[in-house]
């Protein structure tokens, strides 16, 4: 159940690190994920699980009732993507969050604005500096504003009507979590800011990453997204340490190629 991508790039990590073992695309329904992992788990040849929305909150509902201990930032955020084994216990953690702060750790971060309230907006906001100065997050409804709130308390978000949207720019940092449709609904105001980060990656290249490349910003794009947080993922599943920038590199080569 990871995206399509997935595979593609953990295989490139395996064949570069000699390490013997498959990664493989399961679907599974949100409702189906209990008793797929509840079988699934007690198989010793599975070291991992990848997993994509909605069952990265899905899991985290589940975690207690299957015994899987999650760390607590996946808990705050209530997103987790990663399953690993660690001896005879099963962990959940969010490598959502070391890949954002992979991309942004040489990077000087004040004004921020999110676009979107999911689990990749909560994810990105997580992996920000406790010293950020201004958060502002663009959504659709309100209906999470509490939750966000209360869970990533460490931090002080404004939040903002997407009527607003145009506004955005006016950060240093923008990242956006919002799919491609709604991405059209602000294409048309778009400023270039500092740095642009889009976790989206298909339909490649999407629509504000294309903009912006067009533009003087500097872009992280989804796959570079999609590349950092796998490196999370490999180390944890596998065991074995590596070059991380040379991995990363070399995982985005990859993803690329498959894209073009």
């Amino acid at each position: 159940f990871p995206s399509h991508d997935n595979p593609t790039i953990h295989a490139a990590a395996y064949r570069s690190l000699g390490y013997e073992g498959s990664y493989e695309a399961r679907e599974v329904k949100e409702n189906e994920l209990g008793s797929f992992l509840q079988s699934n788990l007690k198989q010793q040849e599975w070291i991992g699980f990848s997993l994509t929305m909605p069952l990265k909150e899905q899991l985290c509902l589940l975690a207690e009732r299957l015994d899987i201990s999650i760390d607590e930032r996946s808990k705050r955020i209530a997103s987790a993507n990663t399953l690993f084994r660690d001896g005879e216990r099963w962990r959940a953690t969010s490598t959502d969050v070391t890949g954002f702060e992979f991309l942004l750790r040489e990077k000087k971060i004040s004004q921020v604005a999110i676009l979107g309230s999911g689990g990749t907006a909560r994810s990105a906001i997580e992996s920000l500096p406790r010293d950020t100065d201004e958060i502002v997050i663009y959504r659709r409804n309100r209906n999470r504003d509490v939750d966000l709130k209360r869970a990533l308390s460490h931090h002080s978000l404004v939040f903002r009507d997407w009527s607003e949207i145009a506004n955005a720019w006016d950060a240093s940092v923008v990242i956006n979590t919002v799919p491609s449709s709604a991405c059209r609904d602000i294409e048309e105001s778009f400023r270039a800011p500092d740095l642009l980060i889009d976790a989206l990656y298909s339909p490649w290249p999407p629509p504000l990453s294309k903009r912006a490349l067009n533009s003087s910003c500097e872009v992280m794009s989804g796959i570079d997204l999609l590349c950092a947080q796998a490196l999370g993922q490999i180390r944890l599943m596998t065991g074995i340490n590596f070059d991380v920038m040379q991995m990363f590199e070399h995982l985005k080569h990859t993803a690329l190629q498959a894209v073009s």
